[in-house]
Formats: structure tokens, sequence, C-alpha cells
């Protein structure tokens, strides 16, 4: 369901907009029906490489519970948490923990690439045109990388935060992520608004800031409901 909370009468009235990419930018749940699809398929053709299904499962587990998992063991020093995620996965599996970086970096950054396109949404696609026309910043935070999601999606952003960044490395709801964004645009919180797909990721984030936030439901038919808001 939709979930709006703005204390402006509207979009247009703040100085940036921040959005969450996965789920938000595109239609996350047939998205992962069709890259489903593709990796049954890249499983049939390369059956020794079944098992890396499996890797990929339980690395986003981790990931989305990774405040819990961190907790549980020690990293080497200098280890950021991408290297500390990977680290944990790899000994988990009892494998390298340059196979689980290639293989994350294979089937969740690179291979979804050429899918994205039939999954955007235009209508928050159409509302980051108009922002920019009306000189309102534009912002990206998503937990994963932006850059090659947002060209294959042909979106672009004034600029972009991930929660790997040097500054920031915590996930979403951390509240240090966008206290970094208002920091570095020099913003206070009443004057920008967080798009996401996820209350519990992307709306806590924001009351956290004292920042309103608008979560788009994963319903393409119950987000169009919102296209006044958008237009």
């Amino acid at each position: 369901m939709n979930r709006i909370h703005m204390r402006k009468v509207s979009l247009y009235d703040y100085r940036a907009v921040i959005f969450d990419l996965d789920g938000t930018l595109y239609y996350q749940k047939p998205f992962r029906l069709r890259m489903l699809f593709y990796l049954i398929g890249y499983a049939i053709r390369h059956p020794f490489r079944v098992r890396d299904l499996f890797l990929i499962k339980r690395y986003r587990e981790i990931r989305e519970n990774w405040p819990k998992y961190e907790q549980s063991v020690s990293f080497p020093v200098g280890y950021d948490m991408e290297h500390r995620q990977y680290a944990y996965v790899a000994n988990e599996k009892h494998v390298s923990q340059e196979h689980v970086k290639h293989t994350i970096q294979f089937f969740m950054m690179e291979a979804p690439l050429k899918l994205l396109p039939a999954y955007k949404d235009r209508m928050l696609s159409d509302f980051i045109d108009m922002l920019h026309q009306k000189n309102i910043t534009t912002v990206v935070y998503s937990d994963y990388p932006t850059e090659d999601k947002l060209r294959a999606l042909s979106i672009k952003a004034d600029v972009s935060f991930t929660s790997a960044d040097s500054e920031i490395g915590c996930l979403k709801p951390d509240p240090k992520g966008i206290k970094v964004i208002l920091k570095t645009l020099n913003l206070n919180p009443d004057e920008v608004i967080m798009i996401g797909d996820r209350y519990e990721k992307d709306g806590l984030a924001a009351v956290s800031n004292k920042t309103d936030y608008i979560i788009v439901s994963a319903s393409k038919k119950r987000r169009a409901k919102l296209i006044h808001l958008f237009t």
C-alpha cells in the first residue's frame, strides 16, 4: 500500500527529492520473477554453478539482516561493509571471498541490467525529468550500487549515494545515510522528501532524520493512484 507523510502542499515545494532505487524506480516483484527464470535457465546451461544460486540466496539473507550477523563475528581490521559481508558468506559456504564477490557482481549487478528497462516505473521517471526542469535536486540513495542500474533505466540523478560509500558504511534504516546526504547538500530535513518502497527501510530512515517520505506500493495499479502527486 502507499504511505505518505508530507508537510508541504506539493512535491515541487521541496528543494531535493531522495529516491530509493531497487523496488522504487522499477517494479521489483515482476523483475525478480523474470530474474528467477533467468537463473534457472543459467543453472540448466551451467549445472556446475548451481551452488552459486544458493550462495546468492544466503548473501541476500545476510545483507537484509546485517546488523545481527555483523555482531556475531569479528573481522580483520580495514574490512569495509562490503568485504565483511563477502567474508561472512565465504566462511560459511567454504569458498573464497573472491568467488563470492565475483558471483554477486555477476548475478546481482551485471546480469540484471539488460532486463531492467522492461520494469521501469515510467511515472517516477517522468517525475524525475520534471524535477530537473524545475531545478529541484534529484538524489538516488540505495543499499546497492546505483550507476549502472540508472544508466540501464535511462534515469539521470544529480547525485547518488550508496550504503557502501565510505562516509556512510551502513544499511537503511540507519539514519546516517540521509544525514550524510543532508550535510553534503547543505539542506535542512524539512527541505527534503524521501521516496521509497519499504517503510521499514526507507520510511524509518526518513523518520529518524525528521524528513518527509512517500512509500510507494509494489503494485503498479495501487502506485498509479499517486499520479496526482507526481504531475
